[in-house]
């Protein structure tokens, strides 16, 4: 998302543009695949049709909201006769505090900051059930107030950048290795904290 925001939220500016290059799926499913050694993980791929229409008709793709954790369960139940699994886990985007969302670069008016940021929720499904097992927000630090207040004041990962990053044309974006580096490293590093916890098994009772 490029977001240059006006005075007013009702002047605010918001586009879509493709960072496929940056092979940013590739990135979250080595993350995970580094948080689960010693178990299988697997991509289950699905076209841009599929996840706005959620595995509905058509008709329907205009009211699915895949901010909502019933429709993500929902679209998570879609896929997986593709392939069955344990567990599902999924990373989405989602937003922050303030008008920031998902993966992208903000310019805010009168000559404010940019903020690069990214984003990202995390969900892990139950492979039989499809009970929702655990979620979390992927942060790069404790979630705490002073934590929040130095590193995740716009509701997740984020970090200031030069004036001049910001794209002239949102096609530019992609070109660009400063706003690639920088959104591929806050995904790591969010990632990297946040999954172990989630992924975690019970430990089973020692036997008597």
């Amino acid at each position: 998302m490029v977001e240059k925001f006006g005075p007013l939220k009702f002047l605010d500016k918001y586009t879509r543009t493709s960072v496929a290059a940056w092979a940013l799926d590739e990135l979250v499913v080595s993350r995970v695949r580094a948080a689960a050694p010693g178990i299988a993980v697997r991509r289950i791929p699905y076209t841009p049709k599929e996840l706005r229409s959620g595995g509905r008709r058509e008709q329907d793709s205009l009211f699915a909201s895949y901010r909502q954790a019933a429709a993500v369960g929902s679209f998570v139940q879609f896929l997986a006769p593709r392939l069955r699994c344990e567990r599902y886990l999924v990373v989405h985007r989602h937003g922050g505090t303030q008008r920031e969302y998902g993966i992208g670069i903000s310019q805010y008016p009168y000559g404010g900051p940019v903020h690069l940021f990214a984003m990202m929720f995390i969900r892990i499904y139950d492979g039989r059930t499809f009970e929702l097992i655990k979620e979390a927000p992927a942060l790069m630090t404790e979630d705490t107030y002073i934590e929040r207040m130095r590193h995740n004041f716009l509701g997740g990962p984020s970090m200031q950048v030069d004036i001049a990053m910001f794209p002239e044309k949102p096609t530019d974006a992609v070109n660009n290795a400063v706003l690639r580096d920088g959104v591929r490293t806050m995904l790591i590093k969010s990632l990297d904290k946040t999954l172990p916890t989630l992924l975690q098994r019970p430990t089973p009772p020692s036997p008597r």
